[in-house]
């Protein structure tokens, strides 16, 4: 009888253990985001949105767009209607924004920007947000009155976290004390490390233009170091986003764009075998990959969702597989469907890219005739050159081979520039020639 009842109390004991062991694994799943292996997020940034009660359309405001560098300020709210009608309809699971939400941190303007994403929300798509350098504490946010510009109600940090609860704040895994950086359990894979990179100062009224560097505060790299460790012993791989840079994109836009402590940060998410850093802050579309200690770490800087081509990057995770494919924003098919009347917003692709084609040729004048060069139609050859250069580098069209890269430098725009500005030859030789790899595409299966 002692035998058969120390057997039955074994076997009850196995049983609870059993359901113990069932029930932690099933928390486990509750706690991740999603219980699936396949999960599809978008991601964007630098978005640099202004909403249209802070504009009367006078001349501040027009003088301000010349200062835009290429960025569309007029049909912000038509092509965020646009993209979200996309999304609604494309259903991804997520969509990310890597910072710089606002044009100059104007409160109203993010307010009107968690609209938008709130009707992703309501669609059953999960947003997360980081700020940029643009966003916090800026001095410069602005609302354009006739011939004048006037201070409006910026963003604090405490505005930002209430602005955008909804997206990465009240549903984060885990906290920075320190920042406005969080921490996402995705799924049973994948980790997501939202980090703020910015230099902004304390909430008071602020006073002075953003700070273009950024860093990993001590105390956020302390933080980011347990949240890697967790993922570490969870076996599980981690993503970062964050708004600067953790390499160099081009050799002469550095200094402000790749954080301060970037040699120390990497060798962070190298010894935890963080696979992609996904950034942006750079306006320009470009993926990088450089061996750390024998772990490849490929760095995805998204464009500018204000200047052409509107892009945006399309992950697709399963299981180990990543792939990334750059996509563009369709306002034109959105126009038509929705028999918009506007001009511009109906050719807006044509629109953008005649934007930021105007602000290079721009540079090219201005640069051309300091140097002494007044025939007109060199300044036209050379100025259209360097917009069309720097609507390719911007837009990560750049990948090519020595001879196209060679083929180029015998066009008579390149040649005008050569003669007379050693300022522009600089440049445009930076941007002719991404040798490393595709910047529209990547994939992994590591």
């Amino acid at each position: 009888m002692k035998k058969t009842m120390v057997a039955l109390i074994a076997c009850i004991l196995v049983i609870v253990g059993a359901v113990i062991y069932s029930n932690a694994g099933q928390k486990e799943q509750e706690e991740t985001l999603y219980n699936k292996s396949e999960v599809e997020f978008w991601v964007l940034s630098d978005p640099h949105y202004l909403d249209k009660s802070l504009t009367d359309s006078g001349s501040a405001f027009e003088k301000i767009k010349q200062t835009a560098a290429g960025k569309e300020l007029d049909y912000q709210k038509e092509s965020w209607q646009a993209f979200v009608a996309t999304a609604i309809q494309k259903k991804p699971d997520m969509i990310i924004i890597t910072g710089d939400l606002t044009l100059n941190g104007e409160k109203i303007s993010a307010e009107k920007l968690a609209d938008f994403l709130t009707q992703l929300k309501a669609a059953g798509i999960d947003v997360y947000v980081i700020p940029g350098n643009h966003d916090i504490n800026d001095g410069w946010a602005r609302k354009f009155v006739g011939e004048k510009q006037e201070r409006t109600k910026s963003i604090t940090t405490a505005d930002f976290k209430e602005i955008f609860a909804d997206f990465g704040y009240q549903n984060a895994t885990d906290h920075d004390k320190q920042s406005l950086s969080y921490s996402v359990a995705v799924n049973q894979n994948y980790d997501f490390l939202f980090l703020d990179s910015n230099i902004y100062p304390e909430d008071t009224e602020p006073q002075t233009r953003p700070a273009t560097g950024g860093t990993i505060k001590g105390t956020t790299m302390a933080w980011t170091k347990e949240q890697l460790e967790k993922s570490k012993k969870a076996q599980k791989k981690t993503f970062v986003f964050m708004h600067h840079n953790i390499y160099a994109h081009n050799e002469l836009l550095s200094n402000g764009f790749v954080i301060n402590n970037a040699d120390e940060f990497k060798q962070v998410l190298a010894d935890y075998q963080v696979p992609v850093v996904f950034s942006g802050h750079i306006h320009a579309q470009d993926i990088m990959t450089k061996t750390i200690n024998d772990h490849e770490l490929t760095e995805i800087a998204s464009s500018s969702f204000s200047i052409t081509p509107q892009g945006y990057g399309i992950v697709k995770l399963k299981g180990d597989h990543i792939d990334y494919q750059k996509a563009s924003n369709d306002v034109d098919a959105w126009a038509k469907e929705t028999k918009n009347k506007i001009p511009e917003v109906q050719n807006y692709s044509a629109y953008l890219e005649t934007l930021f084609m105007k602000d290079g040729k721009k540079l090219g004048y201005s640069q051309l005739l300091n140097a002494g060069l007044t025939d007109d139609q060199e300044l036209d050859t050379a100025a259209e050159f360097i917009g069309r250069m720097n609507v390719r580098f911007f837009s990560g069209n750049d990948f090519c081979t020595d001879e196209e890269a060679a083929k180029i430098k015998e066009e008579p725009g390149y040649q005008i520039i050569e003669k007379h500005s050693k300022f522009l030859k600089e440049y445009i030789d930076s941007i002719i020639q991404d040798k490393n790899q595709d910047d529209n595409h990547y994939t992994n299966t590591k």
